[in-house]
């Protein structure tokens, strides 16, 4: 569960930082990133209610994983 509150945040501010690059463009394609964000956060709050934060080393854990995560979205944005 602590793997996926972090990889789910991550993923969480990248759609968000894609609305608000489509603000004004195209309403349908910002409105399914929307909803893409939404089912996100419901894992991430998921993954909180199941006891994520009491995982070992959790603040470490998730900084790692974010780390890794935000490389992985820029290398996707990439390719």
């Amino acid at each position: 569960m602590a793997c996926t509150v972090a990889v789910e945040a991550e993923i969480d501010a990248h759609y968000a930082r894609q609305e608000r690059e489509l603000h004004g463009t195209d309403a349908a394609l910002q409105e399914t990133v929307a909803e893409f964000r939404r089912e996100e956060m419901e894992h991430h709050d998921t993954g909180l209610a199941h006891g994520a934060e009491d995982a070992p080393f959790y603040s470490v854990l998730s900084q790692a994983i974010r780390f890794c995560t935000r490389g992985a979205i820029w290398l996707s944005t990439r390719v």
